[in-house]
């Protein structure tokens, strides 16, 4: 764990689903396309679908050949459309990608990650997605803007492999123990673990009080800090420099 002084020097930040309320715009494409086909599917149950064979996907890429985000979308469209007896086509991913540029921040993070910034600590944004679609969420920002934005489309490896956590580090010129990450995925937190960084895993609550996301399974390395705001990580910051 991280000693008081000047830690942290910066906080990685995963950008969508962490910054960025990317699963809306899973959501509004899932009912768009149930009420295109006319289908009696259940949308959520069509939603939470799609986004499983998107993470099974991905996760082959991460270790392989770098592969465009919005490929694996598609792809994983196409399955869910075969699993539901649906006739779609891979055209039918620009009910998702037309949304991308209506991705929202969730309502604390402009004041958060402007707080961070002014306690002298570096705000970096690291995405698993297209350039363009991060270069959109980000511009959504009203004042704050990072010190750092990249994508796994500029680093050439995917998450959760360790060298896409360290392209960002080698990138900004510093070491795993200069950085506190954080993120929403489990999987993402652990990757980031697994190349040397301190991590806080994210779990906002839901509307209904429970929590968004569920426990790392099997014998996953337990994050640093678990937290249900960004505010938190500020608070990370003060505890850790002594104020």
């Amino acid at each position: 764990m991280a000693v008081r002084g000047r830690w942290p020097r910066a906080i990685f930040y995963d950008s969508k689903t962490t910054l960025f309320d990317w699963g809306w715009s899973w959501k509004s494409a899932a009912e768009a396309l149930v009420k295109k086909y006319g289908s009696t599917v259940d949308e959520q149950q069509f939603s939470q679908t799609w986004v499983r064979f998107f993470e099974s996907h991905h996760r082959r890429t991460a270790f392989s050949q770098y592969t465009p985000v919005t490929e694996t979308v598609t792809e994983a469209l196409m399955d869910t459309f075969r699993a539901f007896g649906l006739p779609g086509s891979p055209d039918d991913v620009h009910a998702y990608t037309d949304l991308q540029q209506e991705v929202g921040l969730f309502p604390e993070t402009e004041s958060a990650l402007q707080e961070q910034q002014d306690m002298d600590v570096k705000v970096w944004t690291y995405s698993d997605v297209e350039r363009v679609y991060l270069d959109m969420y980000v511009s959504k920002f009203k004042a704050f803007r990072p010190d750092f934005v990249g994508s796994t489309e500029e680093a050439g490896f995917h998450k959760p492999n360790p060298l896409t956590y360290d392209w960002v580090l080698r990138q900004n010129g510093m070491y795993p123990r200069d950085v506190l990450f954080c993120a929403a995925p489990a999987f993402d937190v652990q990757g980031a673990m697994s190349a040397g960084l301190i991590a806080a895993w994210l779990q906002r609550p839901r509307t209904d009080g429970l929590l968004r996301n569920q426990a790392p399974s099997g014998r996953g390395i337990p994050p640093d800090y678990v937290i249900e705001s960004l505010d938190d990580i500020t608070e990370i910051i003060r505890a850790n420099r002594g104020g």
